[in-house]
């Protein structure tokens, strides 16, 4: 038995609605699960807490700028290899 084009796209918006309000619902339960994590990265000053937040995450919580400047200079380190790692490809050529 087939089905017409109009009972495929009503099937596929239903399938989308359900794909979409299961992953609201998995990215609430997710974010409850990660607290103990937040907490554990506020302890070991990973991220920041209180007075000190440059760029607020949640709940008073996020980057103060030591944390800013590991991360840029994370960023930084990773370009320059990217960088080397063009030229030594474009050298062999």
């Amino acid at each position: 038995m087939t089905q017409s084009v109009a009972e495929n796209e009503d099937d596929l918006l239903t399938l989308m609605f359900m794909l979409c309000g299961g992953m609201a619902t998995g990215m609430f339960s997710f974010g409850v699960l990660l607290i103990p994590v937040r907490n554990w990265m506020v302890q070991y000053h990973l991220l920041a807490a209180g007075d000190e937040v440059v760029i607020p995450f949640v709940d008073g919580i996020g980057f103060g700028w030591p944390q800013i400047i590991v991360v840029a200079g994370l960023i930084l380190v990773l370009v320059a290899l990217i960088v080397a790692s063009r030229r030594r490809a474009r050298d062999r050529v």
